[in-house]
């Protein structure tokens, strides 16, 4: 009885903390669209310190959290840790006594501690949780931004067009987009594509995967670059692909302009990026419905 009242606590935790990351981290992704390359090292390096100064004083201000302060990522660690050996007898009371069926999750979006009287610390143990995958989320970026500059090799064109587009750059060595969508994700993502009509032709999974991955023999054409901005965006603020896409395309020429047979290039695609911050082009609907699908699968 005692153990499954804990492990309905676990979920609602689960449920709220991922409610809660998900919108710090678009949240995140939204500022980083404001900021300029040299500004965002700056900001991620600040938002580092300030939420590990947050953690330590969760940590103080409730030391029963410790005891899952660094096994957050342990499941169902509620019951597994010695959280509950370390709780006071009334406090453990009410977590064993509270209705979780009744539980309302919109009454804790809108406000957060609402439910911290009947389940005590229950918005600074989801806080503490949501911090931490975030502190993580930014000491990735952190790291991968310090990682050595990847190896640069031109590849000299005899071709007098190919003399005046700029030269191919091999950059980073397997992953340049650090993408992270498996065989079911790019399938979905080709439905979107080809459903938003994003390229000037209808691509495969095979072809969407190439171009993740850098490989593609020749280019795909851009129908709409602010499209194509919005759906690389999207991808990036949800941690599938960088968030230095554009230089991916850039550099990797993986797409020709619309009307001009010239490849996309760092200007092309930041001018696209910035148009979307306002108004959201046409067919962006599609890319929203897909990318719903796509965190579901």
């Amino acid at each position: 009885m005692i153990e499954k009242q804990f492990e309905s606590l676990q979920k609602l935790i689960d449920r709220c903390a991922q409610h809660d990351y998900d919108a710090l981290r678009d949240a995140l992704s939204l500022k980083k669209a404001y900021l300029n390359s040299k500004q965002r090292p700056d900001y991620i390096r600040k938002e580092i310190f300030r939420i590990t100064e947050e953690l330590v004083s969760m940590n103080q201000q409730v030391p029963a959290i410790q005891s899952f302060a660094f096994d957050w990522k342990t499941p169902n660690f509620i019951w597994e840790t010695t959280f509950i050996e370390n709780l006071l007898p009334e406090v453990r009371k009410k977590y064993i006594a509270f209705p979780y069926n009744n539980f309302d999750d919109r009454l804790y979006f809108e406000n957060p501690d609402s439910y911290d009287e009947q389940l005590p610390y229950f918005s600074i143990i989801i806080k503490l949780v949501v911090y931490s995958r975030y502190l993580e989320l930014l000491q990735n970026e952190e790291q991968e931004r310090l990682q050595p500059p990847p190896i640069v090799n031109t590849v000299e064109e005899s071709n007098e067009k190919e003399k005046n587009t700029p030269s191919k750059k091999i950059v980073g060595k397997d992953n340049p987009f650090n993408c992270k969508l498996d065989d079911e994700a790019i399938r979905i993502l080709t439905d979107c594509v080809n459903d938003a009509h994003i390229f000037t032709t209808e691509i495969t999974p095979k072809i969407l995967e190439d171009f993740f991955y850098c490989r593609l023999d020749g280019a795909l054409k851009s129908d709409n670059n602010r499209l194509l901005a919005y759906f690389m965006m999207k991808l990036s603020a949800h941690d599938y692909i960088t968030y230095e896409w554009q230089s991916v395309i850039a550099n990797n020429r993986l797409v020709l302009a619309p009307k001009k047979e010239k490849y996309l290039n760092n200007s092309d695609l930041s001018s696209a990026n910035d148009s979307i911050k306002y108004i959201s082009p046409r067919k962006s609907e599609i890319i929203d419905s897909y990318v719903k699908q796509l965190k579901k699968h």
